[in-house]
C-alpha cells in the first residue's frame, strides 16, 4: 500500500491506521449517525442502557457501574458523565440501594425503554447488513484476531511492567 506521497507504508503504519479507522467507525455506531440523523443515543450510550435494561430496584442481579465500566472499556468518570446525561434526558434514574446504601441502582425509565427498543433495533439491522456483506466467516475471523491482539498486547504490557 502506498501513502498520499507515493511512498510505501510499512505494515506497522497500516495496522495503526486501520485500528484508528476502525475505532472511528465503531464510535460512530458503524454509520448509524449518517443514516438516521435523529438518533437520540450515541453508540456508547446505547450499549450502556442496553447493559442496564434488566436492572430493577429489587434485584440482586443488577448490572452495576463497575460492570458497565468494564464492558464499555471506559473510565468510571466517563460512565458517571454518561449516566448524568442520560438521566437529564429522562432515559434512566439512579436510586440508592436500600440494602447497601453505598451502592447505586440504575434503572431505565419508560422513555429510556422506548428509545432503547427503537435504537437497538436500528443498530441490529445495521450490524446484520454488515455481517451479510462481510460474511460470517470473515466476521468470526475478525473477532478472533481482535481478541488475540488484545491478549497479546496485555501479555506484552505485563512483561514490560
Amino acid at each position: 500500500m502506498t501513502g498520499d506521497d507515493g511512498m510505501k507504508k510499512s505494515l506497522e503504519d497500516e495496522l495503526v491506521q486501520s485500528i484508528f479507522r476502525f475505532k472511528k467507525l465503531a464510535s460512530k455506531g458503524f454509520g448509524m449517525d449518517l443514516i438516521n440523523n435523529n438518533n437520540q443515543l450515541n453508540i456508547t450510550e446505547l450499549m450502556l442502557i442496553n447493559e442496564i435494561s434488566d436492572n430493577t430496584l429489587n434485584s440482586e442481579e443488577n448490572v452495576g457501574i463497575s460492570d458497565v465500566k468494564e464492558f464499555l472499556s471506559v473510565s468510571k468518570p466517563a460512565v458517571s458523565q454518561m449516566l448524568s446525561s442520560l438521566e437529564k434526558r429522562g432515559f434512566l434514574v439512579r436510586d440508592v440501594d436500600k440494602n447497601n446504601r453505598r451502592n447505586v441502582i440504575v434503572t431505565l425509565t419508560d422513555t429510556g425503554r422506548e428509545v432503547l427498543s427503537v435504537e437497538l433495533e436500528n443498530f441490529n439491522i445495521k450490524l446484520k447488513k454488515i455481517i451479510s456483506h462481510l460474511g460470517e466467516d470473515d466476521v468470526k475471523q475478525m473477532i478472533e484476531i481482535v481478541n488475540r491482539m488484545i491478549l497479546i498486547t496485555n501479555e506484552l504490557n505485563s512483561e514490560e511492567n
